[in-house]
């Protein structure tokens, strides 16, 4: 087995291989695009297995800052990580995350990271590698109870031009917690070169036409609220009341709920909050100076205080 990056390939082997994977892929001018202008990117963009001329899996490592309990580091990130369906259980994915784990430690970067399913054979293998879950993640359901919506404030969908307050709502909302806190001021513009439709599953929070949160939902996906970022207590609660308004009959529901903090709150407006769900979060230490058992520690996971919202998934 030999490993490859993506220039190294042909764009169409790396495309194929994600299809048969995923289902869906990038072509070559969305990954030119996302490569111009993402800095979590590597130089190489993606790691593949070849062998005897076939490309047989894949990884995607990224790096990124995060807030540990031991101050701000940066780590590895691992996406986009799948092997061909006719190799499945033959070890190629693994030796080519083992490559990726190398890269990161070229990079003195001291953690691995990546987003999962505890519901997919790969969960097995990461944590057969070392992986560990760093914490819950949560759910939350209510029966719609026809609240009205508060005066003086309104939800609307979200605009390029909102993305800095956005930026500044989720860092003053996030200041006391750990994890994936420290979230690129540009990371909305990046992801939205890879997706021109992606702030439309975004809604601003105007209390007397001034924006104070911001929310995520995908109704259309059965999912009424994710990401709620409202720093006041008072505007938290008007948002989901907003939201509930929404939804006359049938249950409102709200995902990937990590942090105690937003756990207390939808509990306070009588949600059910149970978990964990399938999704999780891993991470890997690379070096003898990161104990495995500290990590949960030191991401905030056995305190309460983790926190990764859906814009940061990798």
């Amino acid at each position: 087995m030999r490993v490859r990056t993506y220039d190294e390939i042909h764009p169409d082997d790396s495309f194929r291989l994600s299809f048969l994977a995923f289902g869906e892929a990038w072509d070559e001018a969305k990954v030119r695009r996302v490569r111009s202008s993402d800095r979590r990117y590597l130089e190489e963009f993606a790691l593949y297995a070849e062998e005897r001329g076939r490309v047989l899996a894949q990884v995607v490592p990224l790096r990124f800052r995060v807030r540990l309990r031991s101050g701000v580091e940066e780590v590895g990130g691992l996406a986009g990580v799948c092997s061909h369906p006719a190799v499945w259980g033959r070890g190629y994915a693994r030796r080519l995350m083992d490559a990726a784990h190398d890269r990161f430690r070229a990079l003195d970067l001291r953690i691995s990271t990546l987003t999962t399913s505890r519901n997919i054979r790969g969960y097995g293998v990461y944590a057969k590698m070392g992986y560990v879950d760093l914490a819950p993640f949560r759910a939350a359901v209510r029966r719609s109870s026809r609240r009205r919506a508060p005066y003086g404030y309104r939800l609307r969908t979200a605009t390029k031009t909102d993305v800095p307050r956005m930026h500044d709502l989720y860092r003053k909302h996030t200041r006391n917690m750990l994890g994936w806190t420290e979230r690129p001021a540009e990371l909305l513009q990046w992801v939205l070169r890879e997706n021109r439709d992606y702030l439309s599953k975004y809604r601003v929070l105007l209390r007397q036409g001034k924006v104070v949160g911001y929310l995520r939902t995908r109704p259309d996906e059965g999912m009424t609220m994710e990401e709620v970022v409202v720093p006041g207590p008072r505007d938290f609660r008007a948002a989901v009341a907003l939201m509930e308004s929404r939804h006359r009959r049938g249950m409102v529901t709200v995902n990937w709920i990590t942090a105690a903090d937003d756990v207390t709150r939808f509990r306070s407006l009588g949600y059910s909050v149970d978990g964990p769900i399938p999704d999780a979060t891993m991470a890997l230490s690379l070096t003898k100076e990161v104990r495995a058992t500290d990590l949960r520690r030191l991401f905030g996971g056995t305190s309460g205080r983790f926190v990764q919202y859906p814009t940061d998934d990798f």
